[in-house]
């Protein structure tokens, strides 16, 4: 590519991100915002250690700037809670997260996973419909009695379902189905742990009716319908909140009285590890609670909120994407990867810290000793 044509490809994704010359300057690190507006006009050479640099700042693979890619079908997001601002930035920077996720796995021979499963737009015509598949989607990943607890890790292991945690400022997940980089989930991780366990099986409701809601239909963020979205939070609220178990919970504990507390309530909501609001209405739904006004007052019980807040405080540990770590430490591990692209994709700024990271979290950096396995 010639420097004129790197220019105008430059000067075009900052204006596309809407960052303005000054500040994309700063970012870059350069001394003056005039150095930037030279490489734009085609007076100045992109050195090839500043491409990286590029790349970080504008939310592009380094082959995009070049322009080695061919151009990729656009990406449908499905945002829940859509963000007024640097929606496009923030966007572009999952994009680029996936980007290396997906080079760690090539690096790494990972085997694309089976296709996930996919639903007709009748599976999901009724509520009744939509707690079934909740239902029949839970034993077919083998969730067990508390799905919260293990949907993630099912998701990332045995379906390649991409789980990315990142600060999504006003909306609180996002997911996407890219030919290239496959089904993505993006949650907030600023959120409750028990907010983020409902958003994930929120939007795997969008995964697994992507066909049938988001390709067929056309949807927009903008356009995606009141009904989709709350099937998908109906879809959530069965799936993480089994009948059978709820019940199980709900009449050992009101055997005597008939009656449950509000430390019942808090209890069951962190057994399940969900939210009291999301329990309170699933209660509803399960007909433990006459009517849906009378669940709503109790879902924005003040007392009950404290309560919540109280026995829950130590629960807020902020989650990762436990499967794109622990790839990078064997990339880092197997020499596929240097220390500094590895501090790189897992976002630490400090390479003395790689080790402590790396400790932190279970795992070794050394290949130590090796076992022979035999054939089977």
């Amino acid at each position: 590519m010639d420097n004129t044509t790197l220019a105008l490809r430059l000067k075009k994704i900052r204006e596309s991100l809407g960052i303005k010359l000054t500040e994309a300057a700063e970012k870059l690190g350069f001394s003056s915002y005039q150095i930037l507006s030279n490489i734009e006009e085609g007076k100045r050479e992109v050195k090839a250690s500043e491409l990286g640099n590029f790349s970080k700042v504008y939310y592009c693979s380094i082959n995009k700037l070049l322009g080695h890619e061919e151009p990729a079908s656009e990406t449908a997001f499905i945002w829940r809670n859509s963000p007024k601002e640097r929606k496009d930035e923030i966007e572009k920077d999952i994009l680029l997260h996936c980007e290396q996720y997906q080079l760690i796995e090539t690096l790494l021979k990972v085997k694309p996973k089976e296709r996930f499963i996919n639903v007709e737009i009748d599976d999901i015509s009724t509520t009744y419909k939509v707690q079934k598949l909740a239902s029949d989607i839970s034993k077919l990943l083998e969730l067990g009695r508390r799905p919260a607890f293990t949907l993630q890790k099912v998701l990332e292991q045995n379906y390649g379902i991409k789980v990315l945690y990142y600060s999504l400022t006003e909306g609180s997940a996002v997911s996407t189905i890219s030919p290239h980089l496959g089904s993505v989930v993006v949650i907030n991780e600023d959120e409750a742990p028990w907010r983020q366990n409902f958003d994930l099986a929120h939007e795997l409701f969008h995964l697994i009716t992507w066909e049938a809601v988001v390709l067929n239909q056309k949807h927009t963020d903008e356009e995606y319908s009141d009904d989709i979205e709350r099937k998908a939070n109906t879809f959530a609220s069965a799936l993480l909140l089994p009948k059978e178990e709820v019940n199980k919970e709900i009449m050992e504990r009101a055997e005597v009285s008939k009656v449950i507390s509000y430390s019942d309530v808090v209890d069951i909501a962190i057994e399940f590890g969900v939210s009291i609001q999301a329990l309170v209405y699933r209660l509803f739904h399960l007909k433990f609670i006459a009517t849906f006004e009378e669940a709503d007052k109790i879902a924005k019980d003040v007392d009950l909120l404290q309560l919540s807040i109280t026995k829950r405080d130590g629960e807020r540990k902020k989650r990762e994407s436990e499967q794109f770590i622990a790839l990078a430490i064997r990339c880092l591990r197997k020499g596929l990867i240097s220390r500094g692209k590895f501090a790189e994709f897992v976002e630490i700024d400090d390479r003395n810290d790689i080790d402590d990271y790396i400790t932190i979290r279970g795992f070794s950096e050394e290949e130590g000793g090796s076992i022979e396995i035999m054939a089977s």
